[in-house]
């Protein structure tokens, strides 16, 4: 079954759908909404339009997600998903992913609603969620929303990981150090394709995730290989490493003519929206001046709304994915089932919850991959105090508390290659029948659950 969008809503540093598309000019990076360390090296953002400066935490990812449903026209009796790398971010981290604050004031606020968080993939696990629930009949049209906000904690924990740039620069050149950081919430609303309508149709997600370097990425890149696009928005976030693993990837399977484009440099680095993002700034961004820029390795880069557009996302913690999108009619998405790999060890784990997650999950492998692994986390997990030096957080300790980290890991210790999910909230609501549509449906779900907080946590395999 194709899927297709009905309505984009967006709340950016380049303002909604309608400032986008009628806009001529595109708006500068702008300073820093916090006076930044004197160890800092990046100084400056994308803040989203609209936003006061001295909003932030849940009142902050509120206001833009508010702006985006607001655009999309969205009513409260679509059943809704939600994505976040981060959710409010900020000092309360054990309740930055609880909806009843970040939904106060939508339809949605009393709904429970678990997130869908894997770094910068997060939009897309929760599009994929979306597209097996009107597959299976489970909804009639569903709105996935997907945000991250400007704070100052992300901004740090970025800064330890030295993945940030100084400034904006081209993308995908050997002169690349990282990326600028960019707040965003992108609301697709989506509905089962008709055959006869002039639509934006889905072909995927297809998901993978990284076992050896950026494996994870060709794969799903060949699962689309049968596609002939007009335009490839990857990512380009640098720093040049991840660059060239990803440009080969690409030239793996789509001819160095297609030209390739990123929103980072418009819009910055919008972290668990930034997949979304590209899904819908194909669809309503006007084509843009072409520029002599090429990428490393060749190819073009020029943002050109022209035919079919393949998106593609590797997050920080190895969760891959593809989606094509475009005008066009394309054959029925099947669920490939992952496969069984060469198991990679973990190196050396801080966090007290994720060595024993890596030490169980040996023991609980099962005799055949799942077709999906699902991780359910009742609280993020949190930093052990030696994690913490001069007031910043280890870089090893900010990766294993982003929660997709866990799901990757229990990917990696299998050595399994399938989609791998997170979500993190009420461990017993299964957002909409998400759950039990794919059981329904045939596909092998492998459910982990992790219940209570801080260090005293209950592992609950295969549920």
């Amino acid at each position: 079954m194709t899927i297709a969008i009905k309505g984009i809503g967006l709340a950016t540093a380049q303002g909604n759908t309608t400032d986008i598309s009628e806009s001529s000019s595109l708006r500068a990076a702008s300073e820093l909404p916090w006076t930044p360390g004197k160890s800092n090296i990046s100084r400056v953002c994308y803040p989203a339009v609209g936003i006061e400066s001295s909003l932030s935490g849940v009142d902050r990812w509120r206001t833009l997600v508010k702006k985006a449903l607001a655009d999309v026209g969205a009513a409260g009796e679509i059943p809704l998903l939600v994505a976040s790398c981060n959710g409010s971010a900020g000092e309360r981290w054990d309740e930055a992913f609880d909806t009843s604050e970040l939904l106060a004031g939508t339809a949605w606020a009393n709904d429970e609603l678990p997130v869908f968080s894997s770094s910068c993939a997060s939009g897309v696990h929760a599009l994929y969620a979306a597209r097996e629930l009107l597959t299976s009949g489970a909804v009639e049209e569903v709105l996935v929303v997907a945000a991250d906000i400007l704070a100052r904690s992300n901004h740090e924990n970025f800064e330890s990981l030295r993945v940030l740039a100084e400034r904006p620069s081209a993308p995908w050149q050997s002169t690349s150090t990282g990326f600028i950081l960019g707040e965003a919430a992108v609301v697709l609303r989506l509905v089962r394709a008709q055959d006869d309508a002039e639509q934006t149709t889905l072909h995927g997600p297809e998901l993978a995730s990284d076992l050896v370097e950026h494996d994870g990425l060709s794969t799903v890149i060949e699962k689309l290989s049968t596609s002939d696009p007009a335009l490839i928005l990857g990512q380009g976030t640098g720093p040049y490493a991840n660059d060239a693993a990803e440009l080969r990837a690409l030239a793996g399977f789509i001819d160095k003519q297609v030209p390739i484009a990123t929103p980072l440099t418009y819009f910055g680095h919008t972290l668990g929206a930034s997949s979304l993002l590209s899904i819908a700034l194909g669809a309503v961004m006007p084509s843009l001046p072409k520029t002599a820029e090429i990428t490393s390795d060749g190819r073009p880069i020029s943002w050109l709304r022209v035919g079919e557009t393949i998106v593609t996302c590797r997050a920080l913690n190895g969760a891959c994915a593809a989606t094509s999108a475009g005008k066009i009619s394309h054959a029925k998405t099947e669920r490939r089932k992952g496969d069984w790999k060469k198991s990679t060890i973990p190196g050396p784990l801080m966090n007290s919850t994720i060595k024993r997650l890596a030490e169980e999950a040996y023991e609980q492998q099962p005799d055949e991959p799942p077709d999906i692994l699902i991780l359910r986390l009742e609280k993020p997990l949190a930093p052990q105090p030696e994690a913490i030096i001069g007031g910043r957080l280890l870089p090893s300790a900010v990766l294993e508390i982003t929660p997709g980290f866990a799901s990757q890991l229990i990917a990696r210790c299998w050595g399994y290659s399938g989609p791998a999910l997170c979500l993190v909230g009420n461990v017993d609501v299964d957002p909409h029948g998400l759950t039990d549509a794919l059981r329904e449906s045939g596909a092998n779900v492998f459910q982990v659950n992790l219940r209570g907080s801080g260090e005293n946590r209950a592992i609950e395999w295969n549920v």
